[in-house]
């Protein structure tokens, strides 16, 4: 039996090299589209290799681009890319949270039905 956290680590040494590699070839100086827009996301995916948690990363990456984003401006990728990145995330947090709380509810709605059902068994016995 692996240790749990030797269970994904070729994915996490995937993740770690390729957000290096992402990390050297990114120039903040340059202002093309890939430089600011398909590097950043790439890091993001890289970092999800890492991590492996879907909420953390989907925060951060929505709060970055909710932060540098700026919808009344005439550049595409402030003005676009990055609220469209930050509603992209805003609803994949809203659809995880929305799926814990609904599995959170149906396992106590069927652990309250339980003991609802144990309470007049035990009246009978009195």
């Amino acid at each position: 039996m692996k240790p749990q956290v030797l269970e994904h680590l070729p994915w996490r040494i995937a993740g770690l090299l390729a957000l290096g590699a992402l990390v050297v070839l990114y120039q903040p100086e340059l202002g093309g589209p890939v430089n600011r827009v398909v590097i950043p996301v790439a890091m993001a995916l890289a970092t999800l290799l890492l991590v492996q948690k879907v909420l953390a990363v989907a925060l951060g990456a929505g709060l970055l681009a909710a932060i540098h984003s700026d919808p009344g401006s005439g550049d595409w990728v402030v003005g676009i890319a990055y609220p469209a990145l930050a509603a992209v995330c805003a609803t994949i947090l809203l659809a995880v949270a929305g799926g814990r709380f609904r599995r959170y509810m149906a396992a106590t709605h069927e652990a309250r039905w339980r003991r609802r059902r144990a309470e007049p068994q035990q009246d009978e016995d009195r």
